[in-house]
């Protein structure tokens, strides 16, 4: 016989249940975007042929694969560093778990579903919380900051490249280039605790304006709030945030990296698109792609990239672009979910671990 709820316990099975809806949801939106993307190429492109596609992908040999399988570790610890760098003494290794386990749940469940994983990833490894909120914090400003500037450095490379879809390609690049230098100068403002004041003075009877309609309380000072939280940013990544930076940058190449390599192994060859053109479209993507609509970018991104590379290699290269990119986005998005179940489940086991060893008597 089932007991009936209690009123306590009917909260938390609403709960659990909207959550699920809403996980499933979400993925659905997921596989609907993907479909989407790809009926629409289906129809842009008459070249685009399955077969043609998992023929090029089946014809890697041996030394591509393991090519593409080093660049991809190579890439995996370079997120590792990135993540490691922003918690004082904090291992690589560790920094690749933090890395993987998370982005295995946003890979599936769009929005900011990985940052709590990782603070209490972080918190499990001894972290303080105000340590683990700014290094989670830190490091979605870097991954965010490198994808705004990515394009201002694409626009040079349209210069250079001589693009021949270049009039297409210019706007994008100058909507991308506004966010990257609204990010430019709000590191500026960040920069300087007198300027931090500044632009919260200016900002307070907005900011003042909000908080009333939300019911709020109106008695902190917002130009005290920003350089408080300024100071303790900075007092936290002391010391760390240059190897951040560069770790930052790794991460970015090292994907671009596997684009690249995945498209000539799949006979795009230079004459077609060239390395500046690959990284003009790599970084395009990146700027598009800041705000995450879908899972893992899923259906967004192979659209974009099919559609930009192929318009620049012309319609009979479609089909080993849509390989290229297909084989990019394995290994870039769809491998880091088991990879990162396989993380989040050595995390749980040396939790387990070590619980054992504080409860043994000594």
């Amino acid at each position: 016989m089932t007991l009936p709820l209690t009123e306590a316990e009917e909260p938390v099975e609403r709960s659990a249940k909207a959550s699920l809806l809403s996980t499933v949801l979400r993925i659905v939106a997921m596989v609907g975007a993907l479909g989407l993307s790809f009926f629409v190429l289906f129809k842009a492109f008459d070249d685009l042929d399955v077969d043609a596609i998992v023929d090029t992908v089946t014809s890697f040999d041996d030394a591509e694969m393991v090519g593409l399988a080093s660049l991809w570790v190579i890439w995996l610890a370079a997120q590792g560093l990135q993540t490691a760098a922003l918690v004082r003494d904090l291992p690589v290794r560790r920094g690749v778990l933090a890395f993987l386990a998370p982005a295995a749940i946003a890979s599936l469940i769009p929005g900011p579903s990985d940052l709590p994983v990782r603070h209490r990833m972080l918190r499990s490894w001894g972290r303080t919380t105000t340590e683990s909120t700014v290094a989670v914090a830190a490091g979605g400003l870097f991954s965010i900051g490198i994808k705004l500037v990515l394009p201002i450095v694409a626009a040079i490379g349209l210069v250079v490249s001589d693009s021949p879809v270049e009039g297409s390609l210019r706007t994008i690049v100058t909507i991308a280039m506004i966010a990257g230098l609204g990010l430019a100068a709000a590191a500026f403002v960040f920069s300087s605790p007198s300027r931090t004041a500044v632009v919260g003075r200016m900002l307070a009877p907005v900011w003042t304006l909000v908080l009333r309609l939300l019911r709020r309380s109106t008695d902190r000072d917002l130009a005290a709030q920003l350089v408080t939280m300024r100071e303790r940013a900075v007092d936290a990544l002391r010391g760390r945030w240059l190897v951040a930076t560069w770790g930052t940058v790794a991460t970015a190449t090292t994907r671009f990296g596997l684009l690249l390599m995945a498209l000539r192994f799949a006979g795009v060859e230079t004459d077609a698109v060239g390395a500046t053109q690959v990284f003009v479209v790599y970084a395009l993507v990146q700027g598009l792609t800041v705000v995450p609509l879908t899972a893992g970018d899923a259906g967004i991104s192979e659209l974009a990239y099919i559609s930009m590379l192929t318009a620049i290699a012309g319609s009979d290269r479609v089909n080993e672009v849509t390989a290229g990119v297909l084989v990019f986005r394995v290994l870039t998005w769809l491998a880091i979910i088991p990879a990162g179940l396989v993380a989040m489940a050595v995390w749980r086991l040396s939790l387990r671990r070590q619980r054992r060893a504080d409860a043994t008597p000594t």
